[in-house]
């Protein structure tokens, strides 16, 4: 009897421990998609960086139609210009570049390659799918 009282609890011991690690994994993700989540924030940390590296060199809040000075050319450009956080312009995974493109004297583009879809209700600018995407800014009107 007391053997078959043992199995029983053993048998509902570890029922109830891989019920709970599957229900952690639900709740959290799996140690592989936190990771990719880690990658894509420290991405969206980067770009973020970029645009607010760009907005203090050339936005001037007190001149409305134009820059103080031009858009640099490239992010080493910006990088050597920097003045507040030091620019990376790395993929933290991968090491291949983010592209910055200038589209006109105001508005640039930053494209980088993301793990996972980002769809937050704070920071809508910063929404974007799985994939590459691309985010259109306009200095004079940063997000």
């Amino acid at each position: 009897m007391t053997t078959r009282v043992h199995t029983l609890f053993s048998v509902g011991s570890s029922v109830v421990v891989v019920a709970a690690v599957v229900w952690g994994f639900v709740l959290v993700g799996s140690p592989a998609t936190t990771r990719l989540q880690r990658f894509d924030q420290q991405r969206l940390d980067d770009l973020q960086t970029i645009v607010r590296e760009i907005q203090s060199l050339c936005h001037d809040p007190d001149i409305k139609d134009k820059l103080k000075r031009p858009l640099p050319e490239t992010l080493e450009e910006l990088a050597s210009l920097a003045r507040h956080e030091r620019i990376d312009a790395t993929d933290p995974e991968t090491g291949e570049s983010y592209v910055y493109t200038i589209k006109d004297s105001t508005t640039y583009e930053l494209c980088a390659t993301f793990a996972l879809e980002r769809n937050s209700d704070a920071q809508v600018f910063w929404n974007h799918p799985s994939g590459k995407h691309c985010f259109i800014v306009e200095a004079l009107d940063p997000p």
